[in-house]
């Protein structure tokens, strides 16, 4: 069956933050509605001002939310957040199925009744971990970049966590993954241009890529099944 489905990502450049994810949907039969809260340009990279006018959810089968530079808890960017914190909470409201990555994972945990916080180190580069039963991820390897630790309350269910933060939890028909499925090799190049400088100490570019180069395709292999599981979400009563 045919769904549709809305993807909503931050900063854009040179590269879509949906990674390949889009197409693949697209593939699949389904129709992709996409909201960019910050209209990043190829020439601009900065946090310009966040478009908070969420598309109506009428019609929309399943909403994927996905990464941003920006922190849950960072002050220049809160009042933003916490309109995005408010549509998730809407969109559990109204039963339609949700998918957080990385930070869209980190707004679910408010939403939730939980918090992120700063890690005391990166955890960046493909990763694996473990995972529990019941878990629709594959353990590894995924594609990491993340300085942040979300802490959960006791009835949000941890399907899966690495040394330094949980990876996969669940609530209802909404799943939250810390790492990032979406990637692409393009994808990965621009976040390096952009962000490159946070790796500063833990990888240098040319060994980012030797690792992705290695490990990618079985990362992403990996994230079409998270996906093909996540269209199997169903709506839940309101």
């Amino acid at each position: 069956m045919s769904k549709t489905i809305l993807l909503i990502t931050h900063e854009e450049t040179v590269a879509s933050d949906y990674g390949y994810v889009a197409d693949y949907l697209t593939e699949l039969g389904h129709t992709v509605i996409h909201h960019e809260v910050l209209n990043a340009t190829k020439n601009y990279d900065g946090f310009l001002p966040a478009n908070t006018n969420f598309p109506s959810l009428v019609g929309v089968d399943s909403v994927i939310i996905f990464g941003s530079f920006t922190h849950a808890y960072n002050p220049a960017t809160r009042a933003w957040v916490e309109e995005e914190i408010e549509f998730i909470r809407t969109i559990r409201e109204r039963g339609i199925p949700y998918l957080g990555i990385c930070f869209g994972a980190q707004l679910l945990a408010e939403v939730l009744g939980g918090r992120t916080i700063k890690a005391d180190r990166m955890e960046v580069g493909m990763i694996e971990f473990d995972t529990s039963a019941g878990c629709p991820t594959a353990p590894g390897p995924w594609f990491s970049w993340h300085n942040d630790i979300v802490e959960l309350p006791e009835d949000v269910e941890i399907l899966a966590r690495s040394e330094i933060a949980p990876q996969v939890f669940k609530a209802g028909n909404s799943l939250g993954v810390q790492f990032h499925p979406e990637v692409t090799t393009e994808l990965m190049n621009e976040w390096l241009r952009v962000g490159g400088d946070e790796l500063t100490g833990t990888y240098t570019a040319d060994e980012f890529r030797q690792e992705w180069n290695a490990k990618g395709k079985y990362a992403q292999a990996h994230g079409r099944e998270l996906i093909d599981w996540f269209l199997t979400v169903e709506p839940v009563s309101a």
